[in-house]
């Protein structure tokens, strides 16, 4: 009984055009950059802290109120830097989600169905090809044997000796 086994299909996917790799120079350079950027951020705010701290004395109430005002400030716009960074990362995620359902879901399908007609064609071949052949060859072997022997035969092909 012969295998309905599915139609090949000759259908061509159009990518786009890959954007040149970074250069390893170009990866360092960017990497310094950052690096410095952060380094910046980093002396900035401690030295604003140390000044704050240095500033506030008893005796200094004006400073104090001062300082306390900035810092009320500084807070505020960091709760909006994270709101805001916040909501770009939901962003960011809704559009993972999307992507995943709509461009990797449908490449893993027809993975899939690569993969069962890859089946489909070994289990093709092992039925209609392998195994009718192998027992071709048995046979034959199997009747060269008989006629070796009943010939008296012997064959070209000496077994090893076993060294003891």
């Amino acid at each position: 009984m012969a295998e309905q086994l599915p139609a090949p299909t000759t259908e061509v996917t159009t990518q786009a055009p890959a954007t040149p790799p970074i250069s390893p120079e170009e990866q360092r350079k960017r990497k310094l950059i950052r690096a410095s950027f952060i380094a910046l951020a980093v002396v900035i705010v401690v030295g604003l802290i140390v000044l704050a701290v240095l500033g506030i004395q008893p005796q200094n109430q004006e400073y104090t109120r001062g300082v306390r005002d900035v810092m009320i400030i500084a807070m505020a716009f960091l709760s909006i830097a994270i709101s805001v960074l916040l909501i770009f990362l939901v962003y960011q995620l809704t559009m993972l989600t999307f992507l995943l359902r709509d461009e990797v879901k449908p490449l893993l399908e027809s993975i899939n169905e690569t993969m069962n007609t890859v089946r489909g064609t070994a289990v093709f071949m092992s039925n209609n090809v392998v195994e009718p052949t192998i027992k071709v060859a048995s046979t034959l072997s199997g009747v060269w044997r008989s006629l070796e022997t009943l010939a008296g035969i012997r064959s070209s092909v000496q077994p090893k000796q076993r060294k003891e």
